[in-house]
């Protein structure tokens, strides 16, 4: 088994690992998935099927190709065309005529939609009169700009049709017009049957072009053209005569002529063709008639082929056979009529391929062996021949590769009737293949002069049996074509795979002259055969120029392809004045944008998942199914750090399908621990478009430990209740500390509960400033909180101060002094007067309002007993009570404002027994208004969208009596006047923006989160231990310990963000990479975690650690103090903390333990990490945000309490060193 390095100074079993077939085989089938049509799908299908099947995608005019069960391919390509399209798909090439419906004479499927005249007119009465007659269509080829049209002067009988042929008999007296189909075109014929008249041998064939361009040639031809683009289309060779002379040993025309044509150009595409025959020729009385005059046309296409002949000066590429040998004529110099032949075929349906077998078949229609002898004729690669090769011109012959005896066709040899000969000319393709070409050149010869070595074969023009190279091969490991889509611009078996639904595709184009080229991309939907919709039409993309060799590349338009579909590409260059004749082979490709899913299994013996065993060093196994079937790739990485680059460190193993169509990819990796203590291996899949999927966490511990030791906590729990209704959160009155509690003396100085005045013989400048008149309200106000804990008919000691987050009901004893000023040697005189205050405040947590109400009821009064002995009011200068909103937030800025009170603000003086003499009560209402100022408009944290409004009772009393003179009669002076102030009760205003419109609360009220424990029994037991058996002990539970909210980094001002606490706590990583640590004790999830899918709405439910104190807040041991953090952990995080579980037991029940894989608890842990139900642990909070932080309108740093549900646990003893105890329903 081999090995890798792995920890320092340890080495890691490599695990055992698919083999570059399986790898193949995968890929195969992939391919075979997305393909429609194309090889790969071919190839798995043969092999299943056990015979071959045909490659549809491969499918062209000239070339069939078929998948075989061994995993090769054979392609049956021809010189010419085989099939064309009709309606969107291949039927077989037919060139015999027919009439159709409306009477026209047709090819039944010819690729150049051959059509012939029906018949009609008067017919000319001889070839002289014909040449005054005016035309009519007699053959049409082509359509479109690329339309041919030659015309016959004057009326045509109705054809006889025999086959290929149509015969128009005596077009004119003594002479038939013959049309011959041909498979990519036609020959028309003229045949003299008898001696024409003197000066009758010339006539005139009109001929039309739509959008092609007639260019007539040195030798007599005429080339059609598209003059856009200069290429050739189509082809008429120079014409030719012959009698009905036919040589025994060559079967040909012997007696053979040229024929004059002259090309006369009129104009709008229309030409003359006059066709003149050579005189002496038809007058000779050696010629036997009939004779034919043969005009030939052929559409030119990729494939082509030709022979060339000495003594023949015309193009016969038109022809329907190629000759090749010594025919046994000869020349008038003597020279011998030798032939040799040329085809060029169509490679690139197996161009950089592995060819296995190429076979070479000729239909051999006629040899030259009387004495039935096999003939050795030879098989030549050559350079290209065209409608120009000619004997004296012919292609380079490079080098002879093939040679064959196989001879058919002379009448004389009935063993040997016409028939296919054939040779093997493998190495021959193969170097034409490893050429890239696309093209590959053949040259045919026999290989002496001798007569018996002559041989007739079908051209690519005949209508059956053209001619035909048979080739089996297969794919070299890379695709080996240029062309490519991507991104990530990857093929497996020949089918690329993009991720993005707009692709690049792109391909490299060579050109001879050096130009720079571009390319013509055309896209289909494969599944349908249609193109896609682009600017250009019909799926054409067109890119920019680029040099040769370089990348050429398009994107498809948005809008156009759907993920999941496949689709094919083929490209035509083009170098600003030729295009290339042909387009490439289709190239397949899938659109896949979906990401595999997370693995679905990982195990390993060595280290079970979040269990332990093993140790450091030790290597173990780990096995991965994808749960995908397009997964190519599993990476994975050991003990990542808390930042790395999310693709930092991955190692890739391939994955592969285990069993033949398995439809779940499998891969496995070894890998080693360095040190023990809790360990995170993260694994993930890639597919073949590069998609990478989501992370799989592994979590395992290495090393030996007791894993099974008793645990020091176990609290029963009970099931969860699902249908327990959500605890509505109320915020229940708390006393308020800086007011009356019934408990508290009745004088407190200092102002706590109770305002002690003590008035001064001058009034300060802040109480002149904030000094108003008392105005007296028509009626009575009610008190402004109605709540039952709120009584304002509550005297005495029965007077508790208590508030809400939004009401405030407030007591405080207020005792106004008046004392002289000292004189030396008299006692100071001192009246006061006692009332006992209620003050109440009420905010809007979603308006700008705050209202307040005072009552003032005298309780003692020692002021002498006349009128207005004590003034509160305007009756004395300087005396006022007022509500102050000490803010520039508050009304206008001016922060304070009067009381409007009912009922008089003077007070008689004198006592009644135990009760004053005046006990009327004065009640009062002061509105006040948030302006919706905050601390900064242009920042957007808590406190810059909040303010604070101090509320509080302000008041400056005033005798309204003088103090008695002294006893020596000296005069007496009342002591300085200072204002008297209350203590503050702090409304505070916001604009969250989550908390929906702006509004005040009382800031100073401590709201309480309140669990639903009978739902979510696990989160509230591990909460409650932590705060009730741990270090920290009574955090959350009481009023001087509360938790502290901690919002999100935007509103916070520390800009923390509470998850990367959450990740200290519950630390998957090793720390930061540039620490250099991995930390023992990160979180691993527990085997044993009770689940709880029956609380989810999917039904699905996973493992989360849960923390206390939340990450939330400003305890949370992940918060550092350096960001305000109040109990920050040490390196180790959330690993210092109580570790339990909420685990599934033997008998079925839920129990809270402390967690075995760590050491057992101190219970001097300050915070506590439990491995817990993922919908248990957030449902717990998931009322937090809606219900109540936004309810109270929490900012940061408010305080809260946490009740988990305490008299759930009143059973459980916290004081015993084991914690064991049985969570109960009150």
């Amino acid at each position: 088994m081999e090995t890798i390095p792995s920890a320092p100074g340890k080495t890691v079993s490599k695990a055992p690992q698919p083999s570059a077939a399986d790898i193949a085989r995968a890929d195969l089938a992939w391919a075979a998935k997305h393909s429609k049509g194309g090889i790969p799908w071919a190839l798995a299908k043969a092999k299943r099927a056990g015979k071959r099947v045909l490659v549809p995608n491969e499918t062209t005019a000239t070339t069939l190709t078929h998948a075989n069960p061994d995993g090769s391919l054979t392609s049956d390509v021809n010189s010419g065309p085989m099939r064309m399209q009709r309606g969107g798909k291949w039927v077989n090439v037919d060139a015999t005529l027919t009439t159709n419906a409306d009477g026209q004479v047709v090819s039944r499927a010819h690729p150049a939609g051959l059509r012939l005249a029906p018949g009609g007119g008067t017919p000319a009465p001889s070839l002289k009169a014909a040449r005054a007659a005016a035309g009519q269509d007699l053959v049409t080829l082509g359509s479109g700009e690329e339309q041919v049209t030659l015309q016959w002067k004057g009326g045509l009988p109705k054809p006889q049709l025999e086959g290929t042929r149509a015969t128009y008999r005596n077009a004119v007296p003594g002479a038939d017009v013959v049309v011959q189909a041909t498979r990519t075109g036609f020959e028309q014929f003229v045949n003299i049957n008898q001696r024409p008249a003197a000066g009758g041998y010339s006539y005139t064939l009109p001929l039309r072009t739509e959008g092609l361009k007639a260019e007539p040639q040195k030798d007599g031809s005429v080339t059609f053209t598209d003059p856009k683009t200069g290429a050739k289309r189509a082809v008429m060779p120079a014409p030719v005569m012959w009698d009905a002379t036919v040589d025994k040993v060559s079967g040909k025309h012997t007696n053979r002529h040229r024929v004059d044509m002259k090309v006369v150009d009129q104009g709008g595409g229309a030409f003359d063709l006059v066709i003149t025959p050579d005189a002496g020729f038809l007058a000779d009385p050696d010629t036997k008639y009939p004779v034919t005059v043969d005009p030939s046309t052929s559409n030119l296409s990729n494939a082509f082929d030709t022979y060339v002949q000495q003594g023949e000066t015309v193009d016969l590429s038109t022809d329907v056979e190629l000759d090749f040998g010594n025919p046994g004529t000869t020349n008038p110099d003597g020279t011998l009529r030798s032939a040799r032949s040329f085809i060029t075929w169509n490679t690139a349906p197996f161009k950089d391929a592995l060819i296995t077998n190429a076979d070479l078949s000729l239909w051999n229609f006629h040899s030259g062996n009387t004495d039935c002898t096999p003939q050795q004729w030879t098989v030549w690669d050559t350079t290209a021949s065209s409608t120009a090769s000619r004997w004296t011109n012919q292609p380079t012959w490079q080098q002879q590769y093939h040679s064959s005896t196989q001879t058919k066709g002379n009448p004389s040899c009935t063993t040997a009737p016409d028939g296919w000969i054939s040779a093997d000319v493998t190495t021959l393709v193969q170097s034409w293949s490893s050429a890239l070409d696309g093209r590959g050149y053949m040259g045919l010869r026999a290989l002496t002069d001798d007569v018996k070595a002559w041989k007739r074969v079908n051209s690519a023009n005949a209508t059956a049996n053209p001619p035909k190279l048979t080739v089996t091969w297969n794919y070299r490991p890379g695709d080996g074509t240029a062309q490519q889509a991507g991104a990530p611009f990857k093929s497996y078996a020949g089918v690329w795979a993009v991720n993005t639904t707009t692709p690049t595709l792109r391909d490299k184009f060579t050109d001879a002259d050096g130009d720079t080229v571009n390319g013509t991309f055309q896209v289909y939907d494969a599944a349908t055969n249609t193109p896609i919709t682009t600017p250009a039409g019909d799926g054409v993309i067109v890119s920019g120029f680029v040099t040769p060799g370089s990348w050429a590349s398009v994107k498809v338009p948005a809008g156009q392809l759907v993920n999941g579909k496949t689709y094919k590409f083929r490209t035509n260059a083009y170098d600003g004045t030729h295009y290339n004749l042909n387009w490439s082979p289709w190239r397949e490709f899938v659109v896949d944008t979906t990401a595999p899913g997370e693995p679905k299994t990982i195990t390993s013996a060595t280290y079970p998942e979040n269990w332990g065993g093993g140790g450091a060093g030790v290597s173990g196994t780990f096995n991965v199914n994808t749960g995908v079937s397009d997964a190519r790739e599993v990476q994975y990485r050991l003990d990542p750090y808390e930042d790395d680059a999310p693709d930092a460190n991955w190692t890739g193993v391939a994955a592969t399908a285990p069993v033949a169509r398995a439809v779940e990819n499998t891969a496995s990796y070894a890998l080693a621990p360095a040190a023990d203590g809790n360990h995170l291996v993260q694994t993930r899949s890639v597919d073949r478009a590069d998609n990478v999927g989501p992370i799989r966490d592994y979590g395992f511990t290495a090393g030996n430990r007791n894993y099974n030791r008793p645990p020091k906590l176990d609290i029963t729990l009970p099931q969860p209740d699902t249908t327990s209704p959500i605890p509505v959160q109320t915020d229940e009155p708390q006393r308020h500390p800086l007011y009356k509690q019934g408990s508290q003396s009745r004088v407190v100085r200092n102002g706590t509960s109770t305002v002690t005045i003590t008035p001064r013989a001058e009034q300060s400048a802040l109480a002149a400033s904030m000094a108003a008149k008392a105005v007296r309200a028509p009626t009575r106000p009610d008190p402004i909180v109605n709540k039952p804990w709120c009584q304002p008919s509550l005297f005495g000691e029965a007077q508790k101060s208590l508030f809400t987050r939004t009401e405030a009901c407030l007591f405080m004893d207020l005792r106004y002094e008046a004392r002289s000023k000292t004189l030396p040697g008299v006692p100071d005189i001192v009246y006061t007067a006692d009332f006992e205050t209620h003050f109440q405040v009420k905010t809007d947590p979603h308006t700008s309002e705050i209202k307040t109400w005072l009552q003032l009821v005298p309780i003692r009064n020692t002021f002498p007993a006349v009128d207005k002995a004590v003034i509160f009011g305007s009756d004395a200068p300087g005396a006022y009570i007022d509500i102050m909103c000490n803010s520039d937030g508050c009304n206008n800025g001016a922060g304070g404002k009067p009381i409007d009170f009912h009922g008089s603000l003077n007070w008689n003086g004198g006592m009644n027994g135990n009760q004053p003499n005046d006990t009327h009560i004065s009640t009062g209402t002061s509105n006040h208004t948030w302006n919706g100022k905050v601390n900064d408009a242009t920042l957007g944290r808590d406190t810059h969208v909040s303010k604070n409004l101090p509320m509080y009772l302000i008041t400056q009393p005033m005798p309204g009596v003088d103090p008695p003179p002294a006893p020596d009669g000296r005069k007496r002076e009342w002591g300085n006047h200072v204002p008297a102030i209350a203590p503050e009760l702090t409304v505070r205003c916001d604009k969250v923006a989550s908390y929906g419109a702006p509004g005040c609360i009382l800031s100073q009220y401590i709201p309480t989160f309140k669990f639903n424990t009978a739902k979510y029994p696990a989160a509230a037991a591990h909460a409650w231990v932590v705060q009730n058996r741990s270090a920290s002990k009574g955090l959350g539970v009481i009023l001087t310990k509360p938790l502290l909210y901690h919002p999100p980094p935007a509103r916070a001002a520390s800009g923390w963000d509470t998850d990367t606490s959450r990740d200290v706590m519950c630390a998957k990583y090793g720390g930061k990479r540039v620490g250099g640590y991995v930390p023992k004790k990160t979180f691993v999830k527990h085997p044993w975690t009770f689940l709880h899918p029956e609380l989810t709405s999917n039904g699905k439910d996973e493992v989360n650690c849960d923390e206390f104190p939340f990450a939330a807040t400003y305890q949370s041991a992940g918060l550092p103090s350096s960001h305000g953090g109040l109990m920050p952990a040490g390196r180790d995080g959330g690993g210092e903390c109580l570790q339990t579980v909420a685990a599934k037991v033997d008998n079925g029940s839920e129990h809270l333990l402390d967690d075995t894989r760590y050491d057992p608890p101190t219970w001097n842990e300050k915070c506590g990490r439990s491995s817990m139900s993922g919908e248990v642990n957030q449902g717990s909070m998931r009322r937090f945000g809606s219900d109540f932080s936004s309810k109270f309108r929490l900012i940061d740093k408010d305080a809260y309490l946490l009740d988990p549900g305490n008299a759930w646990f009143r059973t459980c003893n916290t004081t015993t060193a084991d914690l064991v105890c049985v969570m109960t329903k009150p």
